[in-house]
């Protein structure tokens, strides 16, 4: 009778011990697009140019997302226009 009570205290502790983030099975959870590219960028390294420019600007020169003359002076910040 003592080593069935040792057996039952032995099994209620096993299986009243919490599952430890390491024993866990992993789930991804949903993630936005946004989350989605930061992992990838984060995972692949940094974009190439051709990738990270949403226009090439050969005439003129990049001023934030568009191209204005070279004649011009850019008064916006940086955006996704390159020049080339």
């Amino acid at each position: 009778m003592q080593r069935f009570s040792v057996f039952i205290l032995a099994a209620s502790l096993v299986l009243a011990s919490p599952i430890t983030a390491q024993e866990s099975p992993v789930v991804d959870a949903p993630q936005s697009e946004a989350e989605h590219a930061l992992r990838v960028l984060q995972r692949e390294g940094a974009p190439t140019v051709s990738a990270y420019c949403c226009k090439h600007c050969h005439k003129g020169k990049a001023c934030g997302n568009s191209c204005i003359s070279r004649s011009y002076t850019c008064h916006k910040g940086p955006g996704c226009a390159c020049d080339g």
